[in-house]
């Protein structure tokens, strides 16, 4: 069973880091669109788009590469060999990077961006690129060494620097009458990669050091290059795709009628509410896909093929089971998300829409890791490339007809088409049994139960109580609940067995 497999309780610290972070992201997403609104949430992602394909050409591929030589490495000596060159290396390119957002900031917001409000937002943004390096290698280290206490922890430092920094920065400018603006978003957003890259130094810090001789790591530096470039390559031509992705869309949403401020609302809402909302419980799937990265890229070393598919098979099954729960969640409870907390109708609607996105966004990212821990980078690099260019396809062909919707239903199909090209490859390299029975059936019956006993419980609930202001809270909230201890625990019942 999955509690008895050895990647587990890195899984776990992951997991529960994760919903830590992401329930605080959440929060801060709630108090960042309130406070911009959701115009200039969607000034405020619009940067993304280049920070993340400069921080793809900094250290793109390099936290992979570490996580695997680390993992394969035979002495700690060596892996902290690994770990220095892999600084210098990422800290070089992401320092000329950084450089270069930083002087011509404007000229990127005004010729890439298409928007030159973005102008100083990236210039300042563009200093967290070197940082995020840091911290990338750091936290690909210890997850090669399967110590996952660092690389979890450093995220949930960040989540709570940025939502103290952006509290009190809040407080500041209302009180002294300065303009909110996206800005305040980056300033946070700053003091939280600082935080969470000094969280991981102190721990590498506290370490044990090794003597390096030099011929040493210039030998690990070239090795741990061969592998990283291609990586790193892939990263940024994925990476770019994603940028004209992300800058085509609010232009694409303009010739489908809407005006430049209506675009940007809804590019702020998808992107800043829905998206984040339907990503949030890939937490669990998010960490089992970082563990088993290293212990496939072990077992595929050491020839332990036994090891080797029960580490596959355990993982889809997290990821679809994780995906069925995700579907139900969000077609119950997306309209209440959307309205009721976050303020925007239509954030509910496109979460109800992005529901169907669950299970095969999650598969994809496990099936994905599997591929990058089984030396398959360029089969992953191609079904990603291929996932891509049937979202700019959907971008240039369906949203001027049908508007956002068609953005959305071209997002499901790439992630569908990634899905099935990373299980059929996977299949004709590695013999591993998927059994439609435990993976779909059962799933989907124990998701019946639970929303059906959730409602329950809610209907009761408001038979008995009173009405009052926040009531739909409370009584969400406990159909919440109510939905995942039942289905909880019609899964952990049947793994006991």
């Amino acid at each position: 069973m999955l509690k008895h497999h050895p990647i587990i309780k890195g899984a776990m610290i992951l997991t529960i880091a994760s919903i830590i972070t992401r329930a605080l992201g959440f929060l801060y997403r709630i108090f960042l669109s309130n406070l911009i609104g959701a115009e200039g949430m969607g000034i405020f992602q619009l940067i993304f788009p280049v920070l993340t394909f400069c921080i793809a050409l900094s250290c793109g591929g390099i936290q992979i590469a570490v996580s695997r030589f680390v993992a394969e490495s035979r002495s700690r000596a060596h892996s902290f060999a690994v770990l220095i060159s892999s600084l210098v290396m990422s800290l070089l390119i992401s320092c000329a990077t950084c450089a270069v957002v930083y002087c011509f900031s404007d000229s990127l917001a005004i010729h890439i961006i298409k928007n030159a409000d973005c102008g100083p937002l990236l210039k300042y943004a563009s200093i967290t690129i070197p940082v995020t390096a840091i911290h990338s290698c750091i936290a690909g280290y210890y997850l090669g060494l399967k110590k996952t206490f660092v690389p979890a922890w450093s995220t949930v430092t960040e989540q709570i620097v940025k939502i103290a920094a952006i509290y009190i920065l809040g407080i500041l400018w209302i009180r002294q009458g300065i303009p909110i603006t996206p800005m305040i978003a980056v300033y946070s957003m700053i003091f939280s990669e600082v935080a969470g890259a000094l969280f991981c130094v102190i721990a590498v810090g506290a370490e044990k050091k090794y003597r390096i001789h030099p011929s040493e790591l210039m030998k690990t530096a070239g090795n741990l290059f061969s592998i990283s470039y291609i990586l790193t390559l892939n990263r940024i031509l994925l990476t770019f795709l994603q940028c004209v992705e992300a800058i085509l869309l609010p232009i694409v949403l303009v010739k489908s009628g809407l005006s430049n401020s209506q675009s940007l609302v809804i590019y702020g809402v998808l992107t800043g509410m829905a998206l984040p909302v339907i990503t949030f419980p890939s937490a669990i799937t998010n960490s089992i896909s970082t563990m088993i990265l290293p212990s496939i890229a072990e077992s595929n070393v050491e020839n332990n093929h036994s090891a080797l598919k029960k580490t596959i098979e355990n993982s889809i099954w997290f990821s679809t089971v994780s995906g069925i729960f995700g579907i139900g969640i969000f077609l119950t409870f997306g309209n209440f998300i959307g309205s009721e907390i976050f303020g925007h109708a239509e954030a509910g609607i496109y979460i109800e829409i992005l529901a169907w996105l669950c299970p095969f966004l999650y598969l994809s990212i496990t099936l994905g890791s599997v591929l990058h821990g089984l030396g398959k980078t360029t089969a992953a690099f191609v079904h990603n490339l291929i996932s891509i260019i049937i979202r700019l396809a959907a971008i240039w062909w369906t949203v001027p007809i049908f508007g956002i919707n068609g953005y959305l239903w071209g997002l499901l199909v790439s992630h569908l088409a990634t899905t099935l090209l990373h299980y059929v490859y996977m299949k004709r390299t590695v013999s591993y049994r998927f059994s439609a029975w435990e993976n779909i059936i059962k799933p989907v019956f124990w998701l019946t139960i639970s929303l059906a006993a959730g409602f329950l419980i809610k209907y009761i609930f408001c038979f008995a109580a009173e009405q009052g202001q926040g009531f739909s809270y409370i009584t969400n909230g406990i159909q919440l609940l109510a939905v995942c201890v039942v289905f909880f625990a019609c899964v952990a019942k049947n793994h006991q067995k």
